[in-house]
């Protein structure tokens, strides 16, 4: 069978099916890091993320210090959907030989102010010599043990929120496929800082991970619909998403009206938004919006979880909605 026909998820599933267990690890493949117990009071959490030149990023409307960021927060948001803390951030990365020195620390750079901005330091890594940039970077955190949050414990009754505003990552590639690469330029500017300069949400997973009052989370990387999705399958249950009440980012509606686009769509479809999709009970909303590291960012209950299997959007009208096929999958 063919990647394309297996699907990236298909596949990440029939590795997992086969991967040998092993006492110390006590979340493997499957959740957005691994969560290893070494011993000592807290849990050790590590994850990786590739980005490749032509696939992920263009250095024609993006800086190198733009990617190395954009690198960097998304692999700490898969820690912030730990409700981790990441600690040393390394990086594997594959540089022009042509390039001078001054770009590749102005990359590097860009990745080691993403990690001082959650009180993380990059602590190593690998360089090869390679025609285009690639970036593969590791994250290792810690969570108190008990507090870690993970894909499998949504239960029917309960509610789906999502931290912040999504759409913008959507909207940014709507204009770079419209216009090239100087349309971000002249994108509104919530669109392209969140685009280029997208903030994983670390205080805010410690925050929700401490209260003790979330039962499921993960962050928005591959769209809402598909990574609800993956609560629904991890967790054995259905949900329903209303498609009017999910945030849209700033900007959004304008970009939309410009290319005569749906922000709606980016919104439920578009990856990369990096924020926080958790499940819950309906009467610890309230509470946990309350948070100051979650007031700061927003809370907004975008669905419910129910008895059932997989993921359906309802418009304004209580109609199930038909959606373009969105979300990212590599082999898809």
């Amino acid at each position: 069978m063919l990647l394309s026909e297996l699907g990236e998820f298909g596949f990440i599933d029939r590795i997992a099916a086969r991967a040998s267990g092993h006492p110390q690890v006590l979340v493997g493949i499957g959740d957005d890091a691994a969560v290893l117990d070494l011993g000592g009071p807290e849990l050790t959490v590590v994850t990786t993320d590739a980005h490749f030149e032509g696939r992920h990023f263009s250095l024609e409307h993006m800086s190198p210090a733009e990617v190395g960021w954009r690198a960097g927060a998304a692999a700490l948001s898969d820690i912030a959907a730990m409700g981790a803390r990441p600690v040393a951030v390394f990086c594997s990365c594959a540089l022009p030989a042509d390039w001078p020195a001054e770009r590749a620390e102005e990359l590097l750079g860009g990745l080691r102010s993403a990690a001082e901005s959650v009180s993380a330091v990059l602590a190593g890594g690998d360089m090869i010599s390679n025609r285009q940039v690639a970036l593969d970077v590791v994250v290792v955190g810690s969570v108190p043990r008990g507090q870690e949050l993970l894909r499998s414990g949504a239960r029917p009754g309960q509610v789906l929120a999502v931290t912040g505003t999504l759409g913008a990552t959507g909207a940014a590639l709507a204009l770079l496929q419209a216009g090239g690469p100087d349309a971000l330029t002249a994108a509104p500017g919530a669109v392209r800082e969140r685009f280029v300069r997208p903030e994983p949400r670390i205080v805010a997973g410690r925050a929700l991970a401490a209260s003790g009052r979330v039962a499921a989370a993960m962050d928005i990387s591959d769209g809402l619909v598909q990574d609800a999705g993956h609560i629904a399958g991890r967790s054995g249950v259905g949900i329903t998403i209303e498609a009017a009440r999910v945030p849209i980012a700033e900007g959004c509606a304008d970009v939309a009206g410009d290319l005569g686009a749906d922000a709606i769509a980016w919104a439920l479809t578009g990856g990369e938004d990096f924020e926080l999709l958790i499940a819950l009970d309906r009467d610890q909303v309230e509470p946990l919006a309350a948070m100051a590291a979650v007031a700061e960012i927003g809370l907004t209950v975008v669905g419910s979880i129910e008895e059932g299997e997989g993921v359906r959007v309802l418009d304004a009208n209580g109609r199930e909605m038909e959606l373009p096929r969105g979300g990212w999958d590599h082999f898809g």
